[in-house]
């Protein structure tokens, strides 16, 4: 027995070990749910040696949280995240998610900025009835507000530059009647935001320099811009449609969960209906109430992966294999 519990100890800690160095060091051929950008480790050892590490890492944590806050909002579109990047001064997931309405895009980027004021919100309200955990809570709620301020910016690859060109978009698609020409002009206007907010972040930069007051952050932020304004256009997404199969075995049973819905109900809006622990069947009717065919979970999850964006309705899936 002493021997089994060794040799089981030393496969679990090799597990670990392997699970660790994905997670620090993955690659572009093997994914991990975190990957730390070269950079985030050297601006976490100059932090260190400023003394200023654990405002480093908060800000990393509330950058965390305020990606999820967009994963949680991709997930109820049927989209998943597949990689969160640590960057030195925050998180990123970078790409778009193809299929979705202008709206919808407006949605998932503004989760993460209204999830940190939120948070911000929630530390004042304890504040107001607890004054003493202030002292403990002050940089957490000055970190929320920070990063959700900061990612309201109309720039590249901000959340406000992601808002303000599907806005745009949505505004010129009304005078262009081709929607990439009103895609192109909308980025187009973003890209130059985002070049003079680069441009000015660099320029006090180099002024501040001129009188021996060297502010990194600055310098930092405006390469960051820079890079977003100038960025990769065929760059692949990060988001990859969520697998709504159901994988778990027929042996001990699981409870069926059936729904009626219509047949004009779009993909997004049955995605609700899913539980954890059931089995989903979905029943289809037309408009006179009529059953025209049933979609069990599994056969609505391979449809999903084919069909072009989630505001397919139930009707045209089983056209989508066909195609």
């Amino acid at each position: 027995m002493t021997r089994k519990y060794k040799e089981d100890t030393h496969s679990h800690n090799g597990e670990r070990r392997r699970f660790f160095r994905r997670f620090l060091f993955s690659t572009r051929k093997e994914k991990s749910f975190f990957r730390l950008h070269p950079l985030f480790l050297l601006t976490g050892v100059f932090y260190a040696f400023t003394g200023e590490l654990f405002l480093f890492l908060l800000s990393a944590l509330v950058a965390i949280q305020h990606e999820c806050a967009h994963a949680f909002a991709a997930a109820k579109l049927g989209y998943k995240l597949d990689q969160i990047v640590l960057m030195p001064f925050g998180a990123v997931i970078d790409g778009d998610m193809k299929g979705l309405s202008f709206k919808d895009e407006i949605y998932v980027a503004a989760c993460g900025p209204l999830c940190n004021l939120a948070t911000a919100l929630f530390f004042i309200a304890i504040w107001w009835i607890t004054p003493d955990l202030y002292a403990y809570t002050d940089v957490a709620c000055y970190a929320s507000i920070s990063i959700a301020a900061v990612n309201i910016l109309p720039a590249y690859p901000l959340d406000g530059g992601r808002i303000l060109k599907c806005a745009l978009v949505r505004l010129f698609s009304k005078r262009q009647p081709i929607e990439s020409a009103a895609e192109k002009i909308a980025e187009r206007i973003c890209r130059t935001l985002t070049l003079l907010f680069a441009s000015a972040l660099l320029i006090g930069f180099a002024a501040l320099c001129f009188q021996q007051t060297y502010n990194f952050t600055l310098l930092a932020f405006g390469l960051f811009l820079l890079i977003g304004g100038l960025g990769n256009k065929d760059k692949a997404a990060i988001y990859d449609k969520i697998d709504f199969a159901c994988h778990r075995p027929l042996a001990k049973g699981v409870e069926i969960k059936r729904v009626a819905v219509p047949q004009t109900l779009p993909i997004k809006d049955a995605l609700k209906f899913f539980t954890k622990g059931c089995y989903l069947v979905l029943e289809v009717y037309d408009e006179r109430q009529n059953k025209c065919f049933e979609l069990p979970q599994n056969q609505f999850a391979e449809l999903f992966s084919l069909a072009p964006s989630p505001y397919t309705p139930l009707k045209d899936l089983l056209s989508t294999k066909k195609g």
